[in-house]
Formats: structure tokens, sequence, C-alpha cells
């Protein structure tokens, strides 16, 4: 049993006036979770109880393997508890079977396994509305351990109008958000910061998010989650910093990937080289990236990095004498910034052929 369904269940049973312990076939403790194990008399019928050892047991009629456990010296009462625990598991893993169901259908969608023939047949099967303004986050978790992406999530969203979660594996969860009544694609990205400070400051678990572009023909959704996926492999090469990236404004990084890796390499060379090595220092790097993180202000650059503005001025000349690249001009320092990023070209198409291996 999953950790969802195995949650549900014990919340279930605590609303039970006298415990009941879930046991596996081989009698470890399933519910409560514990490393006790029970020897097990044997059960020849399922919903039958067999009294051993100050214990009723009785094996599940919806499960195999599955075994009741209860302390009492009372046979009718026994045989009523049992019964009614194996009626409310069995409600329990019916109503997760047919969440199970619709999961796999939105998986399928996403990762464009259906003909057209089929994906009308699951809309209309599971009530899907079709032409729904959509839009897919992805939300990749590292740190999740005994749960899942999506156990963690599913109570945590602000879930409203046609909005789905769907649990794509157990780092990755998918919320295709209804986007409707959204005036702008930056409210999107909004939410998601939003969204990042609600679960680290509830779990102190971080995610990455991916934000596609929006759809209202579900037939393109698996075209959404290509481009959240392809935000988040893209983002974390170029702005590894960040983790919240959105498709549509990644132009620059989009391009830059696509690059052939030894055209890319060469254009970069002529920004470094060894004639420009030792112009190149961390100190020198690290003062372009704060200017252009600022805009090209200095006033602004040199009250970040604590120098005076000259020295900033200083810097600056000295790459405009050995590049020709004037950096306080828009112009040379777009140049400058697509020659510096394609040194990430390479590493990029590398981890492209790793993911699809």
């Amino acid at each position: 049993m999953d950790n969802r369904l195995m949650l549900r269940l014990q919340q279930v049973l605590d609303k039970m006036n006298i415990p009941i312990t879930v046991l596996d076939g081989d009698g470890n403790s399933l519910i409560p979770s514990s490393d006790i194990r029970f020897t097990l008399p044997p059960l020849h019928k399922a919903g039958e109880p067999v009294y051993h050892e100050g214990r009723f047991f009785q094996a599940s009629t919806t499960r195999e393997n599955l075994v009741y456990m209860m302390t009492s010296a009372d046979l009718p009462q026994a045989r009523d508890m049992l019964t009614l625990c194996d009626a409310m598991v069995a409600a329990q893993m019916a109503a997760a079977a047919t969440g199970n169901d619709i999961n796999n259908a939105y998986q399928r969608i996403l990762q464009n396994e259906l003909s057209l023939a089929e994906l009308e047949a699951v809309v209309d099967e599971y009530k899907i509305q079709p032409r729904v303004a959509r839009c897919v986050l992805l939300l990749h978790m590292v740190q999740v351990q005994k749960s899942s992406a999506f156990d963690i999530l599913q109570d945590m969203l602000p879930m409203s109008g046609s909005d789905v979660l769907v649990s794509m594996d157990k780092h990755t969860a998918v919320y295709l958000k209804d986007v409707s009544n959204l005036e702008d694609e930056e409210d999107l990205y909004q939410f998601s910061c939003a969204l990042q400070e609600t679960l680290m400051g509830e779990t102190a678990l971080s995610a990455t998010i991916g934000i596609s572009g929006t759809t209202r023909d579900i037939a393109q959704l698996h075209n959404c989650y290509r481009q959240a996926r392809r935000a988040i492999e893209i983002g974390r090469l170029y702005t590894p910093e960040k983790t919240v990236y959105m498709y549509r404004t990644m132009y620059l990084q989009r391009f830059l990937s696509d690059l052939n890796p030894d055209v890319a390499a060469h254009y970069h060379s002529l920004l470094f080289n060894p004639v420009t090595e030792k112009l190149f220092s961390d100190e020198m790097l690290h003062t372009i990236e704060m200017f252009f993180k600022n805009d090209l202000n200095l006033s602004e650059t040199a009250r970040q990095l604590y120098i005076h503005r000259n020295t900033l001025v200083y810097r600056l000349d000295k790459v405009q004498k050995v590049l020709g690249l004037d950096l306080r001009h828009f112009d040379d320092a777009v140049t400058f910034k697509m020659l510096f990023e394609m040194r990430k070209c390479g590493h990029n198409r590398a981890a492209g052929k790793k993911n699809s291996q």
C-alpha cells in the first residue's frame, strides 16, 4: 500500500472505539507502523475471525495478505468490529483505486501517450473539461523521503475551479492550474514564489518550479508539460540560484540551449582565451555580474560592491581596452552576456543526452 492510502486508513481506524491493528501476511504491523511482528494463526477463510493467544485475527476479504487484529474476549463484538473495519478499508481502497485511475489518465495525457480517440474517451470517462485555460506548474522536490511530493503538496495547494494535482513520481508532481480568472501570466510567477515561501515555512522543504505557457486545448497539455520540464532544465543551468522558472520569459536561455556546442564554444573562446585570462579574475567576473544585475547602473553597483565609483569605471575601462566592448553601452553588454553564457551550451547538450538515456 502506498503512503497516501496508509495515511487514510490510519485516520479511519483512529476513529474506531476499539483499537484494531492492520498486519501484512507475515504478521508485520502496518497500521500503526512499527517493527513489531505477530505470530498469525491459520486463517483459512477471509472474513472469519480466529481467536489466538488472547486476540482475534481476520483475513481481509478485499485484499490478499492483509490481516486485521484486535484484542477482545467477546466473539460477537470482535466479529462486528472486524467486519466494520474490513468494509471501511475496502471503501478506502476503492476510492484510492479510482483516484489512481484518474491520476494515471492525467499522466498519460501529459506524457502524450494517448491517441486522439483514447483522449476523447478518457475526457468523457472522467468528466474532464477539455476547453479550460490551463497552465502546467511542474514541482520537483529532491528532499522528500518517506512521503512524496504529491503527499506534501495536496494539503497545501489552494485548489479551485478545475485545478488538478497529478503525481508523476516520488519527487515530482504537476499542478494543472486553471488560469481562466488570471489577468496576467506574471500572476503565475508571483503565485509560484508565494507557494515556495509557504512550502518552506510549513515543511522546511523547497521545490523547483517550472511554469509553462497556457493552453485551452487538453490535447496540447503535453506541450505545456514539456515546456515546464524544459524551463527547469535550462533554468538550473543558466540561473541555478533561482528556483522558479517561467518558460515564456526564457528566450535567451532557450536560444542558447539550442546552439550547436561547437559553434558556442568557438564564440565563447573569442571572449575567454589565453590573451584575456589575466583580465577575467574572479573579482572582475563578480564585478561584471553585479553590474548586469543592477541594469548597468554604475552608482548602485559600486554601492553593493563597497567600492568607489571610479574603481568600477576603471575596471570597465580595462574590459573595453582588452575586448573592445564597453559594457556601459547596452549593445556591448548584450554581446558580452551572450558570449559569456555560451560556455554552458555544451553542458546543456550533455545533460540533455544523459536525461534521455
